[in-house]
């Protein structure tokens, strides 16, 4: 078996609305076989691509040509959200992406369906014959529960006024409501060797399950099951990243491996890095985007440019990710942003960390740092590969995204940043160990509950501990800022001890750049308690005043509508801002100092 394997991102597909995806082969391109991952739908998608790279490679290790994809309306690939026909674009590109594999020279296919990619693959199985065999991991039994549980999952985590009207919003993504009829809809099929022509089909499930549709697949002829623990750990929204299922892992490998002949033949990649992605949305223009690496390290990043221009782009927005994310933002925001700054004459680049998402090689580990002096090094070098042959430069980022959006703004200098929930008040790593060792923790501990098939992550002594500390941290911090001199606190902010928006502030303000804060409720209400209102006022006298947009509702990690139409409006020409049947910037946002 080969020891060493590709991994190599593409567009593929339709030229009017192609697709992106990843190809995982063989180094030598001997494969025996070719096998589609269809992946989940939302955040939960987003968060399985550390699972979907290592699936990829422990079956191209195997001999096989993996490709990995998002659907039309998902991801980089083609169309916006909130279409209609979403659903059936998303079934038609299941077959897309057989006919890739089909095209390099694939001579036998395996389909692999995670979570609510099951019901999409299922849905394509009961419509054609070209699947030889499929898998399900942990499949819910019909889209309807899928959607009750995340969209509860949403309202929870995001707030029960993150509501707008037409439109049916689970983390990470948005649907209409027809689509997510059509979706509730859905139904594991309970004979897909008899009734779908498949050779045979895998269902790895979680124990002791209550679902009777599944249970029922599970017991249907040529069908073989198994049981795999840690399941629902691994389709948590926390922690973050998410623990890999590595049983489930080997038990889909070695399925495959023994169900395909072992005899090869040659496949022939074919790799796209440029394509035209169709005009969408009110702007209504076509725009270019092109897959580019930056650096050494290979940093993944997707420009995307205005398909007719006369001259270099006057402007360039560069998205940096939140966390683990990917580099589509929350809610798919970067990717749709990024078509409309294009659409509007400027260029916009959007990137993943190195160790995250598809930038350097797949980490096996549970845990990377989120704030390191490795990423602000990086973070400056894509902000200079990102402006090259363009004029103004305008970082964006939420939460530490915004933090490395700062410090690359400090570093080159920029017109503008926009710093979304921005925590971490300082220049330095240092005060950020004490919070990452602690998720750190959580990670690990999420990983040994999952690999001992029992307890839960968060819980017992080790997160009341975490909660205690964390708490008289908040409380300690605030008699600080309230009780010690300022020029106390800019030498405890100095040494790393302390949050202070002035510091960042004044440094940004002295380089000349603009800043414009985008706060949630309770980031306002952290900013404010660190001082940070006081410190926008005595730096009104600047050239370029920071401003604060304190947003009346939302939430942290930037998934509710009122947030997300906050960057829009900053980031976008006004005339362009509003999105069909949203409501108007005005009636959600409360500026405190605009200048």
């Amino acid at each position: 078996m080969p020891s060493a394997t590709t991994e190599v991102p593409t567009f593929f597909g339709p030229s009017d609305s192609p697709l992106f995806g990843v190809l995982h082969l063989p180094v030598d391109n001997q494969i025996r076989g070719g096998v589609v991952i269809c992946g989940s739908l939302g955040k939960e998608g987003m968060d399985s691509v550390r699972l979907h790279r290592i699936l990829g490679d422990s079956l191209a290790r195997r001999g096989f040509g993996v490709l990995r994809f998002d659907y039309l309306g998902t991801g980089d690939s083609a169309y916006a959200q909130g279409r209609d026909d979403a659903l059936a674009d998303w079934v038609a590109s299941v077959g897309h992406a057989l006919d890739y594999l089909n095209l390099i020279g694939a001579e036998s296919a395996t389909a692999i369906g995670v979570r609510a990619g099951c019901l999409i693959l299922d849905e394509y199985l009961s419509q054609s014959r070209r699947v030889n065999r499929a898998v399900y991991l942990d499949p819910p039994g019909t889209g309807r529960r899928y959607l009750r549980e995340h969209v509860a999952l949403y309202r929870l985590s995001v707030g029960e006024d993150a509501v707008t009207a037409g439109e049916v919003s689970i983390m990470g993504a948005r649907f209409s409501d027809r689509t997510a009829a059509e979706f509730s809809a859905l139904r594991l099929g309970a004979d897909p060797v008899g009734a779908y022509g498949v050779d045979n089909l895998l269902l790895v499930g979680r124990p002791a399950e209550t679902d009777k549709r599944i249970t029922a697949l599970a017991a249907a002829e040529g069908v073989d099951a198994v049981v795999a623990g840690g399941l629902p750990e691994c389709a948590h929204p926390l922690p973050v990243p998410l623990p890999i299922p590595f049983a489930a892992v080997d038990s889909i490998v070695d399925w495959i491996d023994g169900n395909v002949p072992a005899r090869t033949h040659r496949a022939a990649p074919r790799y796209l890095t440029t394509v035209t992605m169709p005009a969408e949305g009110p702007d209504g223009a076509d725009v270019f985007e092109k897959i580019e690496r930056i650096g050494p390290s290979g940093l993944f990043a997707i420009r995307t440019l205005p398909r007719r221009r006369s001259s270099a782009p006057t402007k360039t927005v560069l998205f940096f990710t939140t966390s683990h994310d990917l580099h589509v933002g929350p809610v798919r925001e970067w990717v749709e942003l990024s078509r409309r700054i294009a659409a509007g004459g400027s260029q916009a680049v959007r990137w993943d960390k190195l160790g995250e998402g598809l930038s350097g090689r797949i980490r096996w580990a549970p845990w990377q740092r989120v704030y390191t002096r490795a990423d602000v090094t990086d973070s400056v070098a894509v902000a200079r590969h990102a402006r090259r042959d363009a004029g103004e430069l305008e970082l964006v980022g939420i939460c530490s995204g915004s933090w490395y959006a700062a410090q690359a703004a400090r570093s080159i200098g920029a017109q503008s940043v926009i710093l979304v929930n921005l925590v971490v008040w300082n220049w330095r790593v240092t005060p950020t160990l004490a919070e990452q060792l602690y998720f750190r923790n959580q990670a690990h501990n999420a990983n040994a509950a999952r690999e001992a098939a029992g307890g839960s992550f968060g819980s017992g002594w080790t997160a009341r501990l975490g909660a205690l500390v964390r708490s008289g941290r908040k409380r300690s911090k605030s008699f600080v800022h309230n009780h010690f001199p300022r020029y106390l606190l800019r030498v405890l902010s100095w040494v790393g001890l302390v949050f202070l928006p002035e510091n960042v502030l004044a440094t940004l303000a002295r380089r000349g750049t603009g800043v414009t804060l985008i706060a949630s409720p309770e980031d306002a209400e952290q900013f404010s308690a660190r001082g940070g209102r006081a410190a926008l006022d005595r730096l009104q006298g600047t050239l370029r005043p920071p401003r604060l947009i304190a947003v009346p509702t939302g939430d942290h990690s930037a998934h509710h509508p009122a947030i997300l139409a906050a960057i829009r409006t900053t980031v976008l020409p006004v005339a362009a801002v509003r999105p069909s049947g949203r409501p108007p910037v005005s009636a959600v946002l409360s500026t405190g100092h605009a200048v």
